[in-house]
């Protein structure tokens, strides 16, 4: 489908993160109060799940010719614009400046993600996305260092889009939006729902953030804390995505049919998120299998005069009822 096919897997786990700096550069900064970080994609073993036998399903685009009009006019404004700006970002930027403002940016995406995974009943998600925002609030510098990452707490799937394919909106066609880029119906409802709780995000503002009124006394009230949260998630969610849409440019050029690749792995990268989330929540995941090396106690019925005799076990009642347990390797009978 394009050239440098033997790049495989790698190149397709790459290009995932370079997926949506076209729709975040604009989206983010218009209508994102608290938006998160690009999503690290898994690694290649994610996306061929050796869980499910199964052929992966054809994706659902039956609006192709409406998604590749939309998809031209975004390439336009990414070689317009995008492209070039990320070029002096990233030559004018130091890395450890850009890995700083992502961390940032990831940080204040973690409420968001918490609310969502409680949603979606993921405990274990949950809590370990609540210890990596307190973690990297306080010990991380207001989220400039992610170090709940290096205590094994890492960074969690949780989006509105996410929680209704748990709940069972399942099938949802491929969509390609002005700027934003490629999703699909239910993502793109999912976003809607996410931006409009932001626009009220006070209530995910914890409550150490808007003491700082008392502790610094230059904010009036908690709209302003929230105000101030809101600007910081505005800028820096696209300069995140600077970062990687160099690569995205060189990844447009040795592409014959840039459309198909892009939609080829955004769809194969969400539904390693999706799975995840079916198999962790407590709606739809299936018990754990027991563990083939567990050790469980052995009982050794004694249900003849031979066993009886062979056990070294004698005189044994006759009205005893029940099962008599022996404990320990069979000693031979006397010769």
């Amino acid at each position: 489908m394009f050239r440098g096919a033997r790049a495989g897997g790698i190149r397709d786990v790459k290009v995932w993160s370079l997926v949506k700096p076209a729709g975040s550069i604009i989206f983010a900064a218009a209508l994102s109060a608290c938006a998160g970080a690009p999503v690290i994609p898994p690694p290649p073993q994610h996306l061929a799940s050796p869980e499910s036998d199964a052929e992966p399903k054809a994706i659902s685009d039956p609006n192709e010719a409406f998604n590749r009009s939309v998809f031209e006019k975004n390439q336009t404004f990414n070689h317009a614009v995008l492209y070039p700006v990320a070029r002096a970002y990233n030559e004018n930027v130091p890395e450890p400046v850009r890995d700083r403002v992502e961390a940032f940016s990831t940080n204040l995406s973690e409420p968001m993600v918490f609310v969502n995974d409680v949603l979606q009943l993921r405990p274990q998600a949950a809590v370990t996305t609540l210890g990596r925002f307190a973690f990297n609030s306080t010990v991380g510098i207001g989220g400039l260092f992610d170090v709940a990452a290096t205590q094994g707490l890492n960074h969690q799937s949780g989006d509105f889009g996410q929680t209704m394919y748990v709940w069972g909106y399942r099938d949802s066609s491929y969509l390609v939006l002005p700027v934003v880029g490629p999703t699909n119906v239910r993502d793109a409802i999912g976003s809607g729902v996410e931006f409009a709780v932001q626009l009220n995000s006070g209530a995910f503002i914890p409550t150490s953030v808007q003491s700082m009124k008392s502790v610094a006394d230059f904010i009036e009230d908690t709209e302003s804390v929230r105000n101030a949260v809101d600007v910081a998630g505005t800028v820096t969610t696209p300069l995140t995505n600077l970062s990687k849409a160099q690569d995205m440019e060189t990844l447009e050029d040795s592409s014959v049919d840039f459309y198909s690749m892009l939609r080829s792995v955004t769809d194969q990268k969400r539904q390693a998120e999706l799975q995840e989330a079916l198999i962790t929540s407590a709606l739809t995941g299936t018990p754990q299998p027991a563990d083939p090396n567990a050790i469980e106690p052995v009982m050794v019925l004694a249900s003849s005069p031979t066993m009886l005799e062979l056990r070294r076990t004698r005189n044994v009642p006759a009205e005893t009822a029940g099962t008599i347990v022996v404990i320990g390797p069979p000693v031979p009978a006397p010769q």
